[in-house]
């Protein structure tokens, strides 16, 4: 009669271990593409969606190493987190280069949007909803002028009847501040998530040397190791 492989602290080690990366995962991407697209920088938002999507699919890898309790698979999972964590170690220092310049091209691009606005054109709308502020010091850059009126972005869901709903706080402090956020939650995310790593390597390491231990010890027992 086939057993079944008893479970090791490993195992649950490793799958909260993944779990854990999945979710600083999260805040790494969103708040990563939020920052460089932000700033503008196109390629820097992509590269920061690819390094995320690569860490999520070795984190499932790490799931499925846990679930299936597969030695084989163990040592796959090793090799495909040194390659994700050489990755986010080059993307890490590359925005760790550039985390200032990246605040200051957003603070340069307010000015530029506010500046090339229209009534026809609401160029701020993007920086208004996003970052939920109005103009570059407040509402009054736009009602100090003569016959002004706020755009709709300048409230919540584009609702200007009621007072409340009027974003009061200016982009140009409102907004750096969010994204200096954004850009700290990004920066501190990838260190969890590198130490994370090398602390699931380490678990599926002991979890796959237990596996085979048990197959050597338990000539019995079938044993798949896919």
């Amino acid at each position: 009669m086939e057993k079944s492989f008893s479970i090791t602290p490993w195992k649950y080690a490793l799958f909260t271990t993944c779990i854990l990366i999945a979710g600083f995962n999260i805040l790494f991407f969103s708040c990563g593409v939020v920052t460089w697209g932000s700033s503008a920088s196109v390629y820097g938002g992509y590269s920061s969606a690819l390094c995320g999507a690569l860490i999520f699919a070795v984190t499932f890898l790490g799931l499925y190493v846990a679930l299936k309790e597969s030695y084989k698979f163990s040592n796959y999972y090793i090799i495909c987190s040194i390659l994700a964590s050489i990755v986010l170690v080059i993307y890490f220092i590359i925005f760790s280069s550039m985390k200032s310049q990246l605040m200051w091209r957003f603070e340069e691009r307010i000015k530029r949007l506010f500046a090339e606005k229209t009534n026809q054109n609401d160029t701020m709308q993007p920086i208004h909803s996003l970052f939920r502020c109005c103009g570059l010091e407040g509402p009054q850059d736009y009602l100090a002028k003569e016959h002004g009126a706020l755009p709709a972005s300048c409230c919540y869901a584009f609702d200007c009847t009621v007072s409340r709903h009027i974003y009061q706080e200016g982009c140009g402090t409102k907004a750096i501040q969010g994204l200096q956020f954004q850009a700290d939650v990004n920066y501190y995310a990838a260190i969890a998530i590198f130490v994370l790593e090398l602390l699931s390597m380490l678990f599926a390491f002991l979890m796959g040397k237990a596996r085979k231990l048990l197959k050597i010890k338990d000539d019995e027992t079938p044993i798949n190791e896919d």
